[in-house]
């Protein structure tokens, strides 16, 4: 029976999605690459010489995969404490509706459209430009959701208002990540130069660093490194575990 009605919810679930989701990315990328593409289009036959070759990859890592973390931010953000915010909770969960199963439905859901609409972003940006490899852009896709929806996921399962909290948390990753991988990359004897604190949140901040290489690999179908993947995901897979933990002992209305 929960089941059943969690299922009920997923037409309005993907709706919501569409439109108060994915719809903002989807204009940023046409907007972004549009602009380019329009300028380079009126020189015939560019696109099947190298250099138009090249340039459609330049645009295509420039522009269309702005959709990669900006998308991933707003198919993950407000997941859950939206509901919590907006007293959804009491009306949501009054009738036996699972719900691991509802916002299970609902992160899965997200994370399949979201990677679906990459590939097809990804596509027509091809037909319109140079082809682009299709299935490494999903992948990519893929791990991006991953990583930036299971912390969406966590954080709003812990806590009230997870927008700010996300986007703060991934920036500082990046910034001090990148710090320390080139530091190490210049002198590894030189990381204990390192503030503590930095090396400390690059440690135990989500792997940012590691998903923009892996996402570079893929783009130039580079070895993807073991090590890395493995980081992001084992990440990750600890970030949901937290938040299923958190859903089912914390008080949802709070």
């Amino acid at each position: 029976m929960s089941a059943g009605r969690s299922l009920a919810y997923l037409r309005y679930q993907f709706i919501d999605y569409l439109m108060n989701r994915a719809s903002l990315p989807i204009i940023l990328v046409v907007f972004a690459a549009g602009l380019p593409l329009y300028v380079t289009k009126v020189m015939p036959g560019f696109w099947q010489t190298p250099q138009g070759v090249a340039q459609a990859e330049t645009i295509f890592r420039s522009t269309v995969t702005l959709f990669l973390p900006v998308g991933a931010f707003l198919a993950s953000v407000n997941l859950i404490s939206i509901d919590r915010q907006q007293g959804h909770v009491r009306f949501l969960f009054s009738k036996p509706v699972n719900l691991l199963g509802y916002y299970g439905q609902a992160f899965l859901l997200h994370g399949v459209t979201y990677t679906l609409l990459f590939g097809l972003i990804t596509w027509l940006f091809g037909l319109a430009s140079a082809p682009i490899p299709v299935i490494p852009a999903m992948e990519a896709a893929v791990l991006t959701f991953v990583m930036i929806g299971s912390l969406g996921f966590m954080l709003g399962a812990l806590t009230r208002y997870d927008g700010g909290i996300i986007a703060l948390v991934y920036l500082v990753a990046s910034l001090t990540q990148q710090v320390v991988a080139q530091t190490s990359e210049f002198a590894s004897s030189k990381l204990d130069d390192l503030p503590a604190a930095v090396r400390f949140l690059a440690a135990v901040l989500p792997p940012a660093y590691n998903l923009d290489r892996i996402r570079t690999a893929l783009y130039t179908a580079s070895i993807v490194d073991t090590t890395m993947l493995v980081h992001v995901l084992g990440y990750s897979a600890g970030a949901i575990v937290i938040g299923v933990i958190a859903l089912r002992r914390l008080p949802l209305a709070r």
